[in-house]
């Protein structure tokens, strides 16, 4: 159920908040606030990100990291608060 769900949400998220990533093998919450505020609770019945983040670690999707070299730029400002999450067989198009 929550794979189904996510898949949906981030097929069907304003891409400023949530989006796939470019390759589709991860997608990425952009807006953790807004996504928790806004497009959570649409899904599930909470608004909680940390609780959606221990959902998704449970079935086993992992947190990459940010590239640890630290430009000075607004768009590195604004990547650095992203969230990207990978895993092996949750694949933008693929919602088998």
């Amino acid at each position: 159920f929550l794979l189904t769900e996510t898949y949906h949400m981030i097929n069907t998220c304003d891409a400023t908040v949530a989006s796939w990533s470019e390759n589709g093998t991860t997608f990425v919450v952009k807006d953790p606030e807004k996504f928790a505020t806004k497009i959570i609770p649409q899904f599930f019945k909470h608004n909680n990100f940390s609780s959606f983040v221990r959902q998704l670690n449970f079935y086993g999707f992992r947190k990459i990291k940010s590239d640890p070299i630290k430009l000075t730029s607004p768009l590195n400002d604004a990547e650095s608060k992203y969230w990207r999450f990978r895993h092996e067989k949750f694949l933008k198009g693929r919602p088998d």
